[in-house]
């Protein structure tokens, strides 16, 4: 999500890195398993991406990919949990729909400019170059953020006081400070082994293994039509588009309708064109999916993640909760390479086949949980509990089972 990621990855696999490592087939599917599983066991949100470029084989590509999946992969997660600290539940929808609308965009410029730096003729091979562009790039955004970001409104500096202070009150009337938030090691358990925790895990991995399949599989998808791989790679950029399309026009969406039913619909659409792609026939068809894919699947995301976020009654179960599902969601990367190696080429039905089937369970769970949240709802609307004797730190551990929470549906 973060360049140089997801996007590069894609482009580097077709930039003759299959020669390059001695990767071909089934090895080159390990190597990018590695690429993201390293990413998806740690957490912490710093980078360090140029080193890959001086890799001269398998061995040491892996082994610089494991320490950057080390040091990049709390960014996503971090700034799902970050936006909270500023913003009511009301308002994190928006900005996450915003932020995230940031993958589709990098894949947009990203494949144009991963191409035009594979064509420079130089000393260095085609994955080196766009590894060591973009990770300059990245290094100074990182560097910036040290200096601009700024941890909570109690605490920031380009606030007035009475500007802190209605953040502040803003903030607290929704669902508490970051600054005051705790957690105990019994919650963190309960956190974890939610079984609506599980459900959004399925979820991520669903909507994660889509996102793969265009921006890191996507130039071998389209090598199966028959493009060469320079232009295979401009054209991974095509659903990129029509998904920034899609995002802005989830801006004007009714908020009368709710979040799940924009979610099921989403993935609905990204089904339909995961059908056409596995069985249908004709490089116009094909690519025709391939390129809405790009609409279900990028605009659902946020939406998704945005359902999760606010549904957490409070900061610290919603660090919790996040952390686990990006972290089991993320497995993604370790499972579809081995489904889109050229051995499945080229119409590789046995990966459209999974990504079918996590995408209708996504759809079954959408509905599940609904229901569960509105009868939740129900439950507490009929039922209330008077807390007024336990300490406002002592409220904030009840989360979702406070008295005065309601699910967003």
């Amino acid at each position: 999500m973060n360049p140089p990621n997801i996007h590069t990855i894609g482009k580097w696999a077709d930039q003759r890195i299959q020669s390059r490592c001695a990767s071909a087939d089934l090895g080159y599917g390990h190597v990018l398993r590695v690429l993201h599983h390293s990413g998806a066991t740690f957490k912490h949100p710093l980078k360090k991406s140029q080193t890959k470029a001086a890799a001269k084989n398998a061995t040491v590509f892996i082994v610089f990919r494991s320490i950057l999946g080390a040091v990049e992969s709390g960014f996503a997660p971090g700034m799902i949990a970050f936006l909270p600290y500023w913003y009511t539940r009301e308002e994190v929808g928006f900005r996450t729909s915003v932020f995230f609308g940031a993958i589709p965009i990098s894949g947009l410029v990203g494949s144009p400019l991963a191409a035009a730096l594979a064509s420079i003729k130089s000393s260095l091979a085609p994955y080196q170059m766009i590894f060591l562009v973009e990770g300059a790039v990245t290094f100074v955004l990182g560097v910036a953020a040290i200096f601009i970001l700024q941890d909570y409104p109690e605490t920031c500096t380009f606030l007035t006081n009475d500007e802190k202070a209605l953040v502040i009150r803003k903030l607290k009337a929704d669902q508490g400070l970051a600054t005051r938030a705790k957690l105990s090691f019994f919650s963190v358990l309960k956190a974890i082994f939610d079984w609506r925790t599980a459900v959004y895990c399925v979820f991520h991995f669903a909507f994660t293994n889509v996102v793969n399949s265009i921006v890191i599989f996507g130039p071998t998808l389209m090598k199966g039509l028959g493009y060469d791989p320079v232009t295979a790679t401009y054209l991974t950029s095509i659903p990129c588009a029509a998904g920034v399309l899609a995002i802005i026009a989830s801006f004007y969406l009714p908020k009368r309708i709710p979040l799940n039913l924009n979610i099921f619909i989403t993935l609905l659409i990204t089904t339909v064109f995961l059908v056409i792609m596995a069985f249908g026939k004709g490089k116009f068809l094909r690519m025709f999916a391939f390129t809405c894919l790009g609409i279900g699947v990028y605009p659902g995301f946020p939406m998704y993640l945005s359902w999760m976020s606010t549904n957490q009654g409070g900061i610290g179960k919603r660090l919790v909760v996040t952390a686990v599902v990006f972290s089991v969601g993320n497995v993604s990367g370790a499972v579809l390479p081995v489904m889109f190696t050229t051995n499945h080429a080229p119409r590789f039905i046995t990966g459209f086949i999974f990504l079918l089937a996590c995408n209708v369970l996504a759809m079954i769970l959408v509905v599940v949980l609904a229901l569960h949240y509105k009868s939740e709802n129900r439950r507490k609307e009929k039922n209330p509990v008077d807390v007024s004797h336990m300490s406002e730190d002592d409220q904030q551990l009840l989360y979702n089972e406070h008295p005065q929470f309601r699910y967003t549906l």
